[in-house]
């Protein structure tokens, strides 16, 4: 009880100290980057991660398995589906060329990868992350070349799912957070139906 008396008559005298000097501290790599919008061009990978919107120059998932995913980059590389306002995201491991993370899946990827496992991680926290897209012919919302931030998404889902090559690969479903600026679409694919 006077433990309690105490604090609260130091807490109420403000001559000790700035209330307003309390700040969270904010961690830069989560939400919207300071300087760059929704629209920002970026004419490499390099020049993204040197602007801070996505750290890693080569990975397309940045993040820890403990706070969960800063960014992810939507470029083709795996069988992502892009329509604007939602993904489906593919994970990451599993490939012929395990460095670059090209060729055929060989192996089932899995949450004890630290990217996918990031990326899992933001389903349970909520926190929205910063989707980069770079050039892919078989999505109307990617850039012709270089690389887009295009907003903050919500991972909703991550779940295990059969590639078409069989493999177990690790799926991510995000939506994009509301009241952001519309999604640009860059062109009309020729997509036959039936």
């Amino acid at each position: 009880m006077a433990a309690e008396r105490l604090r609260r008559s130091l807490m109420a005298d403000t001559t000790l100290y700035d209330p307003a000097s309390f700040k969270l501290e904010v961690d830069p790599r989560f939400g919207e980057p300071l300087g760059y919008p929704p629209g920002s061009t970026f004419a490499s990978r390099r020049e993204c991660s040197d602007a801070g919107v996505h750290t890693r120059t080569f990975a397309g998932i940045s993040g820890t398995a403990t706070l969960g995913a800063f960014s992810i980059v939507l470029s083709g590389g795996y069988d992502d589906k892009d329509g604007g306002e939602t993904i489906t995201y593919t994970g990451t491991g599993g490939q012929a060329d395990s460095f670059s993370g090209s060729g055929p899946q060989i192996v089932d990827q899995s949450f004890t990868h630290p990217d996918n496992a990031a990326l899992k991680k933001s389903v349970e926290t909520g926190r929205p992350v910063r989707v980069i897209r770079g050039p892919n012919s078989s999505s109307a919302y990617a850039p012709f070349s270089g690389y887009r931030y295009d907003g903050l998404y919500k991972v909703e889902r991550a779940y295990l799912a059969r590639s078409s090559s069989g493999f177990a690969v690790c799926r991510y479903e995000l939506r994009r957070v509301p009241g952001q600026a519309t999604v640009w679409i860059n062109r009309q694919l020729n997509i036959r139906i039936g």
